[in-house]
């Protein structure tokens, strides 16, 4: 169960560094405020004045965003697909620099 809380963290973490942007300022910050600063959303909603359930919505709201985002753009599937070929190229001695270039291109 706890692990699945850390991947989900990590998750969100790197779907607002690449999208993050995007969001509204509000949400950046309520995002951010819960998922990086590690914030309950009891302390979040206290320190915005607002209820708690508001919170939820708007963190529930901001991720489904966010994944939408990278269902249509792929940003990170694109570069955790590229670390993968460069990797595998550092053992693959057949694989010349052109051919990596050229992968890489394809999946950008």
């Amino acid at each position: 169960m706890e692990e699945r809380i850390i991947e989900k963290r990590e998750e969100a973490s790197r779907l607002f560094e690449k999208y993050g942007s995007l969001l509204t300022p509000t949400q950046q910050e309520v995002f951010s405020d819960y998922y990086l600063y590690d914030l309950s959303l009891s302390e979040i909603a206290e320190n915005r004045g607002i209820s708690r359930a508001a919170i939820s919505d708007s963190l529930h709201k901001s991720y489904e965003k966010l994944n939408e985002f990278e269902s249509k753009l792929n940003l990170i599937k694109k570069e955790d697909d590229i670390k993968v070929l460069i990797e595998k190229a550092k053992y693959d001695p057949s694989v010349t620099k052109d051919e990596l270039i050229n992968i890489i291109k394809e999946n950008i």
